[in-house]
């Protein structure tokens, strides 16, 4: 008996540990825990069901559940919220308990019966936990998951899903839009994601890029639609990874076609901006017209990637075309000549025809000819468009276009422009040519005419003091004669003869001068520097004019035009600050620094506004001195102000006189 007291207790031992164990197992579980007999009340209450709770474990035992959770916890249908599912008698409920406190806040509960030994299943298990973060997490998700669908299916940029073998997984609605497919299913019953690419080799680098690098930023690719046309866009994408393994590709792709389309005519502008240019460049720096043609054919054939062509202008006179500049036609024809045969005759005809008009456009149609060589037969054929102007065409520019290449409608209106702008080149180098021909035959016009006037002074100077001049001293010897035979009673008469040799003198005398001005002796005889002196000093001699004259650096005499053109500059300039200035003090330098003649006039007088001179004798005489100026090749400048004074430079290449012998 005492052995089985002795089991007995033991047994009891061991079942308390076991009770105690459990009961300290269950206080440290972070999940709220309570257990209720048949009526509802709260037989045991864990730590955590307290901390959750609020309540207290001693206020909890013995309580009903009702009392302490101030809800329908312990009831299996009424206040049930949420039934995530229901098996063996085990459900799991959602509810809302509110503490002691009076705060109410979510908590997830599974309910399971506690079998007796007779079976019955009056006591239940309640665990239970708050949710609360749960829930906010669940919010925000649910809020995330929202935006994520505004952004997908808002953007306007196309937005797809798709697998590591590139299957279309998702694709938002501007995917579907600008791509052309009706609908999502339509798109994603696609095989693969290259049936969209315009180049597969796009696809291929984006997924190699995503491989390496886990994104790409700004990729360009080029999508086709489903009409066939083509998409540009600028791409970005993401790896969509599981367990850190890449499972597929999410990219965005924003349309930049029309980005591209503008940048495409800007650099087209910018080619034929600078095509024009160069010509323009050209024209300015000479005024030579193969330069201007060869410029131009050069820089058309480097933006066009040519190697040869060549520009024919149209010879009216001696009707045909006429090869002006070319590059690489002569090397690929094999032949230092050629002759260009249209294949429209009758486009030939009209264009040989002198008066043929043309109605002005901007780009006239391209056309055939054949470059041969005739003596060896070679053969050429080139694509040709019209250099036209003023409704007339001047030629054509030829170009040598390899097989398979094809000039696009830009380039066509780029070459018309050209066409255009070289028309107007050749008709402004036709009319400078004219104009310096024109000047060139009114520069030997003037060369002969001042050459003809100073013959023609020679003349009427040598007259005056050979003819006249001597037949006025004939008749003043005479006179002289007469006062002698008179007798001393004819004293009125001798009178009236002494005046009329008086005035004999002084028209002897004046014509004297009048044949200096004309053309001074002493200019033939002497030189310029003599001729000068004299000249001046009489002026300063007889009147108020201060006069400064120097010449320097001349060992030898100058040719006779250029000493008579010093001079008779000179007499014009002295003789307007005379009339014009009111100057006190003239200066006239003239020296030789070879290889030029540098003459300098200047006055302190009272100065002009060249602007403003009336087409009177003073401005005749300064156009006379340009034009004697020019008609030794020389320059001529001239600087005036009011209250300034005037200041005239010239320079003339010297033409020395050659030693006989």
């Amino acid at each position: 008996m005492c052995d089985n007291m002795i089991c007995l207790g033991k047994s009891a031992n061991q079942s308390f540990f076991k009770e105690e164990s459990l009961l300290e197992i269950l206080n440290h579980l972070p999940y709220g825990l309570f257990i209720t007999d048949g009526k509802g009340k709260i037989n045991y209450f864990n730590k955590a069901a307290e901390r959750i709770t609020g309540v207290p474990v001693a206020n909890a035992i013995g309580r009903h559940c009702r009392e302490v959770f101030k809800s329908g916890i312990c009831e299996n249908d009424c206040t049930l919220k949420k039934l995530s599912f229901s098996k063996n008698n085990i459900y799991i409920r959602e509810f809302d308990i509110q503490r002691e406190d009076g705060e109410t806040f979510p908590i997830i509960c599974t309910t399971s019966p506690i079998p007796s030994k007779d079976g019955s299943s009056g006591k239940r298990m309640y665990v239970f936990n708050d949710i609360v973060d749960q829930r906010r997490l669940e919010g925000d998700l649910k809020l995330y998951e929202n935006r994520y669908q505004r952004i997908f299916q808002g953007s306007k940029d196309m937005i797809f899903v798709t697998s590591k073998d590139g299957s279309f997984n998702d694709a938002n609605q501007a995917c579907l839009d600008l791509l052309g497919y009706y609908s999502k299913e339509e798109l994603l019953s696609l095989k693969s994601v290259e049936e969209v690419y315009h180049n597969v080799m796009h696809w291929r680098v984006f997924r190699e890029q995503i491989d390496r690098h886990g994104f790409i930023r700004d990729f360009e690719a080029c999508f086709r639609k489903k009409d066939g046309t083509v998409l540009h866009c600028l791409m970005s994408g993401n790896a969509v990874r599981v367990n850190g393994d890449i499972v597929g590709y999410e990219a965005i792709a924003k349309d930049i076609t029309a980005r591209m389309d503008g940048l495409r005519r800007l650099k087209e502008q910018h080619r034929k901006l600078s095509l024009l240019h160069s010509v323009a460049v050209a024209m300015n720096v000479t005024r030579d017209l193969d330069d201007i043609l060869m410029v131009a054919l050069k820089k058309l054939l480097d933006v066009l990637g040519l190697s040869s062509g060549g520009i024919f202008l149209i010879d009216h006179d001696e009707p045909g075309f006429v090869l002006r500049v070319q590059q690489g036609l002569l090397a690929s024809l094999g032949s230092n000549s050629c002759h260009a045969f249209f294949h429209d005759v009758v486009l030939k005809r009209s264009l040989l025809k002198k008066n043929f008009p043309l109605k002005p456009r901007g780009t006239f149609p391209p056309f055939k000819a054949s470059l041969r060589d005739t003596t060896a037969g070679n053969n050429l054929e080139v694509t040709c468009y019209l250099i036209t102007r003023k409704e007339k065409a001047s030629g054509f520019i030829a170009l040598e276009v390899p097989p398979g290449r094809h000039i696009g409608d830009e380039d066509h209106r780029m070459i018309g422009s050209l066409g255009n702008f070289l028309g107007s080149a050749i008709e402004n180098s036709r009319l400078l040519q004219a104009v310096q021909q024109h000047r060139e035959e009114l520069k030997g016009l003037t060369v002969r005419l001042f050459h003809s006037q100073e013959v023609e002074r020679k003349r009427i100077a040598r007259e005056l003091h050979d003819e006249a001049g001597q037949a006025l001293t004939g008749i003043n010897f005479t006179l002289e004669t007469i006062l002698k035979l008179l007798t001393p009673d004819l004293d009125q008469v001798k009178e009236q003869i002494l005046e009329v040799r008086k005035q004999i003198n002084r028209t002897c005398q004046e014509m004297r001068r009048m044949s200096h001005r004309l053309h001074p002796a002493v200019l033939t005889d002497l030189g310029l520097e003599p001729a000068l002196g004299s000249y001046l000093s009489d002026i300063s001699r007889y009147g108020k004019l201060d006069i400064d004259f120097k010449m320097v650096g001349f060992e030898k005499r100058l040719d006779t035009e250029t000493e008579t053109v010093l001079y008779r500059i000179a007499q014009e300039v002295v003789t307007n600050t005379l009339k014009h200035s009111g100057a006190e003090l003239f200066k006239l330098f003239i020296v030789k620094s070879y290889p030029h003649i540098i003459f300098i006039a200047e006055d302190d007088g009272v100065g002009f506004d060249p602007d403003k001179l009336d087409k009177g004798k003073q401005a005749l005489g300064l156009l006379c001195m340009r034009e004697r100026v020019a008609s030794l090749g020389g320059t001529f400048s001239l600087r005036s102000s009011r209250g300034e004074g005037t200041r005239i430079r010239i320079e003339i290449p010297v033409q020395e006189v050659q030693d006989e012998g």
